[in-house]
């Protein structure tokens, strides 16, 4: 086997052209220079100070500020790699940075040292403030929100927005006066309480320090000290600074510092923050201030460079600059839809193993780009990762929460406080987890090891739960596994009876923690160069770091609180985790963070209508886009699309040579339309079908290597060969003496032992529903995975509405209610029902109000007696001899004039039935069988005759909905063409087959209608290799 190396690709170290030259020349005032994505800012900024060193200055004279302490690390590198010797206490911050850094010299806190609050800090304060205020402090209509998060939120922004502004309390309650504004006036009153504590507590919030530090530059000693202290101001990225951040700029350029400051307008994307649209405008409009462009690109290849340009033309902004001039003429840019996410991911990978594979790129010249951090990051690092893509995650782009490592420890705490123990499927989390260590198989034994000593207590996913807040439960079974669950059960009641006892939060974390073998596992592979490891235990030491400052949080009820601050962190806390990668895997990244980076090819995914862009507001009590220097606006929505189009810029203008942005193709209730940025890209959006034909990775050789060992159509040569390589890579063994690709082993395959006993006989009679019989007669396989393996999760939107209208039809028999009051009924739980979209839930809406008239039409108008709905049955039956009961809820129970019982199922769904379809539907046929029986006698005493059942189709008809019966097994107890082969009926013989299915355990898979929608149909034998493609 040849192998290529590669060298690792050098610093972008070009040499500056003419206009940089220029920009970078130490000069006296102010300059501002703009240029577009890719003209070398960073590297004009960098020059700029290296100059100012060589004419004689220092760098701890020269002040260089960045949009983050991330993009500072990288511009100090940049700075010290072109300094000819070493310097001492570099000024190279961020404006918050060196905000702190004033306050704390000029103006020291009586007691300690000023502290930043970070933005959850923020929050929790803020809840603390509000807890503490009477509710008559607050209009009416505002105090059921008080408690919420989201108004914690929304102050939080308020805050930043009064401050960002110069504003003072007294100035935003003369604002709120002028408006009539009385929530905005008690607002008033709220901050000025909010800063009263913070000056007490020695705490500053982002947007109060740079306020503070522009007070501070009025007194003349402060100036004074300033100009003798520096001799210069570099910024970088100046388009993202706040009104109050662009103030202090011109403040100290007003003292006779030389300002160079350099940005683009066009790629503002922090007006979530508070970023000024006129940034660049306000300081090139200083007295003296001079304007400088840069045009010359030495990023994007032509093509991405012909690709933003459509893009820029629709952003607008004072002084855009032009489009950059590319440095060369190839490059590739290409739009595309996919089926859904899965696909899309699935490409992606592909293509990032060929950029790799084939066409020798390093991991690291290679970026994902996501819109979301939350939302996505994570599910998209995941997945591939599972696609056997090596990925790296910035520790601060992540919540706190969402961290594997931390969800073990937060959830390990969570069952500790609670005196009741895990339920089932915590309890399944937790010994999955490091603290226990038991894979699914493991578990799966522990459960029937104690599901054979406690059979009467329940089931074994029961038992297994109960385990560990009873270990008697374990005791007497002599394994490992048990074993396992001891301890962890041990340590558990360890952590709830110190809670009990008041400990400190952060005293339970180091119990969970110091109590199993897990981090010493961890040290051994972080000292390996785990880079995984490192990550956990960055993650863990944040966690210890945050309980620490909640010192007075003590027992179960501090244990609840810190759960609920940590899990509540929508902003990610990132002082404790690393702020950069290490650069060995694809970049995965949210587009905010792509600011000021670059690689060469870029893969912008998830751009959907809804999310990328999001256009929605949700509903806010305090919007801090109504405050203004002058006044309060109206209340009213502002625009989102154009900075929305801002930030798809800025993702774009990553790439240096390739450039691919995908959406999926939304489907009834599944996401919604591609991104209408796609079109404004200037290439053709294509649409790819189906997954990749084949995904560069070990595991897809392995795989197919198997499939042509196993495929008995192939010659025996080629089987023979793909043997012979398995076993070779069965045989290669890692430094720790793990084998290296253990799906190469056939002693790891599945199928390939013999049953260890034969299947399970149920004991007891079988039970049969008529939705499982249909499930069962159409697909075991399906009926198997979804009813005994749970593993179907359905789709929430379409469940959510079916059951609503299921509970409005039985209102209305129950309430009798008319059209109008089932409508209103319906407002008050719409918006609770989840929808991926807005125009889904619109048209979702419509749908339904015209099956509530056609359902209260059918009602009103029914000649036949209502008995009863959502009525439960049990009965009864023997079928072949075999006991047998039948389960289930009849939606409507009618009685006709001839005295004959008629059961009719509510249908919300699109697809209406055929008749020919509906003759064998099995849930009809046990409703009718179940009603011969008897199972409604309390209400129709000694009734045995029943009536055609019926389909009632709310979606589908004109005044009334279209209703599909079923011939009654009364009047036609056999289909027609069809014998008996057990009887009485129809009914009793295909409940004889879904029997005899269940006890032989053969839950065998069949190709049927139900293949389209079904969850598992890309695992499915039945449709073999075509369900990738057509899928």
């Amino acid at each position: 086997m040849h192998y290529r190396v590669l060298p690792s690709p050098p610093d972008e170290t070009f040499e500056l052209n003419p206009e940089q030259v220029a920009a970078a020349t130490p000069a006296r005032g102010v300059t501002v220079v703009i240029g577009g994505p890719g003209t070398g800012k960073t590297a004009v900024l960098a020059a700029a100070a290296v100059r100012r060193v060589s004419s004689g200055s220092s760098l701890d004279r020269i002040v260089v500020l960045s949009h983050s302490r991330a993009a500072a690390q990288q511009v100090r590198r940049q700075i010290s790699r072109r300094l000819d010797r070493a310097q001492t206490s570099p000024q190279v911050t961020t404006i918050h940075g060196l905000s702190l850094g004033l306050l704390r010299r000029y103006w020291p806190h009586e007691s300690s040292p000023w502290r930043l609050l970070r933005a959850p800090e923020q929050e929790r304060r803020i809840r603390e403030l509000l807890e503490g205020m009477p509710p008559e402090a607050w209009p009416e209509e505002v105090r059921p929100a008080l408690g919420t998060r989201a108004f914690s939120r929304q102050l939080r922004e308020v805050l930043a927005r009064t401050r960002q502004l110069s504003m003072d309390p007294e100035v935003l309650a003369a604002h709120a006066s002028a408006a009539g504004d009385g929530l905005f006036s008690a607002t008033a009153g709220f901050v000025e309480e909010y800063l009263t504590v913070g000056d007490f507590s020695g705490t500053l919030d982002y947007a109060e320090l740079v306020y503070r530090s522009r007070l501070l530059l009025t007194e003349p000693r402060v100036a004074a000290g300033v100009t003798a202290a520096f001799d210069a101001v570099l910024v970088d990225d100046v388009q993202e600074a706040d009104p109050a951040q662009i103030g202090l700029l011109a403040d100290l350029a007003a003292l006779g510092l030389p300002l160079l400051a350099l940005g683009d307008p066009q790629q503002r994307i922090g007006g979530f923050r508070g970023a000024a649209p006129t940034a660049l405008a306000d300081l090139a409009a200083l007295p003296g201030a001079r304007v400088m462009t840069l045009e010359q690109g030495h990023r994007a290849s032509a093509a991405v460079a012909d690709s933003l340009g459509p893009l820029s033309e629709r952003i607008e902004a004072r002084m855009a600059p032009p489009s950059p001039e590319p440095p060369r003429a190839e490059g590739e840019v290409r739009a595309r839809v996919f089926d859904d996410v899965s696909a899309e991911l699935a490409h992606v990978a592909a293509e990032l193993r060929h950029a790799v594979a084939v066409d020798g790129c390093a991991w690291s010249d290679l970026a994902v780009v996501a819109r979301a951090g939350r939302a996505q990051l994570s599910a998209v690092a995941g997945e591939l990762i599972r696609l056997g893509v090596p990925v790296d995650v910035s520790g601060d782009e992540i919540a706190l929460s969402e961290h594997p490592a931390v969800a073990t420890v937060l959830l390990a705490l969570a069952v500790a406080a609670r005196p009741t123990g895990p339920e089932a499927d915590e309890a399944r989390l937790l010994m999955s987890s490091p603290l226990c260590g038991l894979d699914g198989v493991a578990q799966r034994r522990l459960g029937r090891a104690l599901l054979a000593r406690h059979r009467s207590l329940g089931t074994s996913v029961a038992l297994l739960g109960r385990c560990l807040s009873e270990p008697a439960l374990l005791d007497g079974i002599a394994t490992e596994e048990a074993d396992a669950g001891r301890d962890l059960a041990a340590l558990l009641a360890k952590v709830r009876a110190a809670l009990a006892g008041g400990a400190e939060v952060q005293e339970a974390l180091w119990a969970l923690w110091d109590g199993t073998p897990w981090p010493t596992r961890l040290r051994e592979r972080a000292l390996r160069g785990s880079r995984r490891a490192d990550a956990d235990l960055d993650a863990i030491v944040e966690v210890f770091d945050l309980a620490a400052r909640h010192e007075d949080l003590r027992g179960a009820a501090g244990a609840e609180t810190f759960l609920r601050e940590v899990s509540g962190q929508e902003i990610p806390a990132d002082t404790g985790r690393e702020l950069t990668v290490g650069g060995r895997g694809v970049r995965v990244v949210t587009a905010h963070r792509t600011r000021g980076l670059e690689w060469e090819r870029v893969w912008v995914v998830g751009a959907q209508e809804g999310l990328w862009p999001r256009l929605t507001r949700p509903g806010l009590l305090l919007d801090a886009e109504r405050l203004g220097a002058e006044q309060l606006a109206p209340q009213g929505t502002a625009p989102q699309l154009a900075s929305e189009r801002r930030l798809f810029y800025v993702a774009c203008s990553r790439a240096r040579r390739s450039l691919r942005v995908s959406g999926v193709q939304g489907v009834d209730g599944e996401g919604g339309r591609p991104s209408r940025f796609l079109g404004e890209l200037g290439v053709e959006v294509e649409r790819a079908y189906g997954r990749p034909g084949k995904l560069l990775s070990v595991s897809a050789l392995v795989g197919d290597l198997r499939r042509a060992l196993e495929d008995e159509a192939s010659s025996p040569g080629l089987r023979r060969a793909a043997a012979l390589r398995l076993a070779d890579l069965a045989a290669v063994v890692q430094a720790d003496g793990s084998r290296a690709f253990p799906g190469a082993d056939p002693a790891h395959w599945w199928g390939i032992a013999g049953s260890t006993s034969g299947s399970a006989v149920p004991s007891g009679p079988v039970v049969i529903t008529g939705s499982s019989l249909e499930t069962l007669l159409q697909c075991p396989r399906r009926w198997f995975l979804t009813r005994r393996a749970k593993a179907d999760t359905g789709r929430v939107s379409k469940a959510s509405v079916g059951d609503v209208v299921h509970l409005l039809a039985k209102h209305a028999a129950t309430e009798h209610l008319t059209a109008d009051q089932m409508r209103a009924k319906l407002d008050d739980v719409w918006a609770r029902i989840p929808f991926e979209t807005e125009w889904l839930s619109a048209t979702e809406r419509t749908e339904i109000d015209q099956a509530v008239e056609r359902f209260a039409a059918y009602h009103e108008h029914n000649p036949n007696e209502l008995l009863a709905v959502e009525r439960r049955f049990r009965v009864p039956v023997t079928v072949a001899g075999r006991e047998v009961v039948l389960d289930g809820t009849v939606d409507r129970l009618e009685r006709q004039p001839d005295g004959r019982l008629r059961v009719v199922d509510v249908k919300t769904g699109r697809r209406v039935l055929r008749e020919a379809e509906v003759a064998d539907h099995a849930q009809l046929g046990i409703y009718q069988l179940a009603a011969s029986l008897g199972a409604f006698d309390d209400l129709a005493p000694g009734a045995r005759a029943v009536a055609a059942p019926a389909l009632l189709f709310l979606r589908d008809g004109e005044a009334l909905p279209t209703v599909v019966a079923q011939p009654s097994i009364d009047d036609a107890p056999a289909l027609p063409g069809e014998d008996l082969a057990v009887g009485p009926t129809w009914v009793h013989d295909r409940i004889a087959t879904g029997v005899d299915i269940i006890r032989e355990g053969r839950f065998d898979a069949m190709e049927c209608d139900a293949c389209r929608f079904c969850a598992f149909a890309t695992s499915c034998p039945a449709l073999g290799p075509r369900t990738g493609a057509q899928r």
